[in-house]
């Protein structure tokens, strides 16, 4: 690395502009697997500029840090401002999508409300039903969530969940929700936790539009490929903004 470094010091730093460039056209697309690929790669990018700094420096390169750090803070500081001004057209669009707006939570529906940060489950299991153990947790941003859950015995198979809006029975990122959420889990003999903290994504509505979702635990059988219902239950969400 010592000698690429001394060679091509500019090119890290023109790999991370590269990556922030490519990171805004995911973003704009909603592609947001593709968008988490890249963030995992700007982090690597960003250490590698570190490590790059401290051998121009041992090496005495002081011309090649000084050029590498300038064009490093000027490169990521234009980007990242490319980046939130992405982001802040999508939030204060016209065409932002309304559909929290026009699914208003009816009046005297009970409903959970997603928990912030994770600790201990069995301290804070959202559920008066301890044989109903069903743990929604806000994920990095608005419609980005996680869930733990509870079950007695299972045969293998996989675990998933189905999200309908609950005014008009609306299923929500039908297939995206099924795939992202789904865990394969072995045949289970007693109570125990077969999901911990899968994420899924509820793309319908914007942040801080909320309404009720009707979330649904299902399970596959590996052998007979039956599909059963588990467990359903109704919290207040929100659609991550794309």
């Amino acid at each position: 690395m010592k000698k690429f470094v001394l060679q091509y010091w500019w090119a890290i730093p023109a790999l991370m502009a590269v990556l922030m460039v490519v990171d805004c056209v995911f973003m704009v697309a909603n592609l947001p697997v593709l968008e988490t690929v890249v963030d995992g790669s700007l982090v690597l990018v960003v250490i590698a500029i570190l490590a790059s700094w401290v051998i121009l420096a041992i090496n005495r390169q002081w011309k090649k840090f000084l050029f590498s750090f300038l064009l490093s803070i000027l490169v990521g500081g234009a980007l990242a401002i490319l980046v939130a001004m992405v982001g802040y057209i999508g939030l204060f669009s016209p065409d932002s999508d309304d559909f929290g707006r026009k699914h208003s939570i009816p009046d005297g529906l009970e409903y959970s409300i997603p928990k912030e940060g994770y600790s201990d489950p069995a301290i804070v299991i959202d559920s008066l039903d301890t044989n109903v153990f069903l743990q929604i947790w806000n994920g990095a941003q608005g419609g980005i969530y996680k869930y733990d859950f509870y079950y007695g015995p299972l045969p293998a198979g996989e675990i998933y969940l189905r999200c309908y809006e609950v005014t008009e029975n609306i299923r929500l990122s039908a297939d995206r929700i099924k795939e992202s959420s789904k865990v394969d889990i072995d045949t289970t003999s007693s109570f125990s936790k077969v999901v911990d903290q899968q994420e899924f994504t509820i793309y319908e509505g914007d942040w801080g539009d909320y309404y009720a979702a009707r979330i649904e635990v299902w399970h596959k059988n590996a052998k007979t490929g039956k599909e059963t219902k588990l467990m359903e239950k109704v919290y207040r969400v929100e659609g991550w903004m794309r």
